[in-house]
């Protein structure tokens, strides 16, 4: 454990989320609080739910800008009435809090750690599509993208390959940034005791389908393994590209696959437990290739045996065949071949499952995140912050 920064106090401030879908900014809190860290909540809703956070790129800007003013002026007076502390956290997804940050932090000299945690613009226009490069909406997001990332002292992202990203689209110096896993909801996302073999193999995939989660590719090695009734699929979640996927799912007539689009949390993670193996992105854009999705750290997190991307962000935590299965981006053929050697060798299911799980622990628990935080910031200034020794 960790050596405590017991003076240590920070201001966790913006329109972040403490919901339990919000791993990340809960992982941060959470592990700041077991290193010692006195966190001091300073938060206002703009948008009720994840979803709607998200599409607020996609509203009006005039709306868009009324909804963010009057939350700021609040989210001001009620800073400037704290208690003294030694830092600001800006929460994720908090690109446009920035600047009310940066504000406030002038008033009280207070430097910022940012979690930017990806890129408002890569997301909406380069990966999603959702407006063309040349708009005036996509030149506004990568401004925020640039700007919220220079206001700060330190920039927090989930992979080296986001931090090259960062620095090459945004012009932005690598020295700036720190790469963390995304963070789990460890209350939940816990080793269970396996299930008898019931004799059929369950493969869950969760996504928001969106085109980085490659549904597609998994749709098509559904297919091929049609043939196989012991090994059975669940779809879970709905998004961008759902009916897409439903339709090409009923006219190829895949009796092996079962599609939930909605569900708790809690029914979440009983799904994953009761799943025989995890399905993590296997999509061919750019942004693929640069993240590790929250589904496969829950896995990890779970023990339980993952297949995802063979992509280079994979390639900085995981090593093929030790601590999951690589399958090359795109390639549905492989992805089914692996599912098929999976499913014939439960030794090797358990052994993923384990060192996965010893990954998860060594690399990626709210405590290492946190410790990791906080030894970098004790490089950056050693007279406010105390150096740890390893979590």
């Amino acid at each position: 454990m960790a050596e405590p920064n017991q003076k240590l106090r920070v201001c966790y401030f913006g329109t972040y989320s403490r919901g339990e879908e919000y791993a990340r900014n809960n992982a941060i809190i959470n592990g700041l609080e077991q290193n010692g860290v006195e966190v001091i909540a300073c938060q206002a809703d703009v948008w009720a739910t994840h979803e709607e956070k998200l599409q607020g790129a996609s509203r009006g800007l005039i709306a868009q800008a009324w909804a963010y003013l009057r939350t700021y002026f609040s989210l001001i007076y009620r800073y400037l009435r704290l208690p003294d502390h030694d830092f600001i956290f800006v929460g994720y997804i908090g690109h446009i809090d920035m600047f009310p940050a940066f504000f406030v932090s002038l008033l009280r000299r207070k430097p910022i750690v940012f979690d930017a945690f990806y890129s408002l613009y890569n997301t909406v226009i380069e990966d999603r599509g959702l407006h063309l490069k040349k708009s005036l909406r996509a030149r506004i997001l990568r401004c925020i993208d640039r700007w919220s990332c220079k206001l700060a002292g330190l920039v927090l992202l989930d992979t080296d390959e986001h931090i090259k990203y960062f620095c090459q689209e945004f012009r932005l110096d690598a020295a700036k940034f720190l790469a963390i896993p995304p963070g789990t909801d460890e209350k939940n996302f816990y080793p269970r005791p396996w299930l008898e073999d019931d004799g059929v193999f369950d493969c869950i995939s969760c996504s928001s389908y969106i085109p980085l989660h490659g549904i597609d590719v998994q749709i098509e090695a559904v297919e091929i393994l049609r043939d196989h009734p012991d090994i059975r699929f669940t779809f879970v979640g709905k998004g961008q590209l759902y009916p897409e996927i439903r339709k090409k799912a009923e006219q190829a007539g895949l009796e092996n696959i079962t599609f939930i689009e909605w569900v708790t949390h809690a029914e979440l993670v009983e799904l994953i437990a009761k799943a025989d193996l995890s399905l993590g992105i296997f999509g061919t854009t750019e942004k693929a290739s640069r993240v590790v999705p929250y589904k496969a750290y829950n896995t990890l997190a779970m023990q339980k045996p993952l297949i995802t991307g063979d992509s280079p962000a994979s390639r900085e935590l995981i090593e093929d065949g030790l601590h999951a299965r690589l399958s090359p981006m795109g390639d549905a053929k492989s992805l089914a071949r692996i599912i098929l050697e999976l499913k014939d060798n439960p030794e090797q299911c358990q052994q993923l499952a384990q060192q996965g799980r010893k990954l998860f622990e060594e690399k990626c628990t709210n405590n290492m995140m946190a410790n990791t935080i906080l030894n970098t910031m004790a490089k950056r200034w050693p007279e406010k912050v105390k150096p740890l020794s390893p979590a």
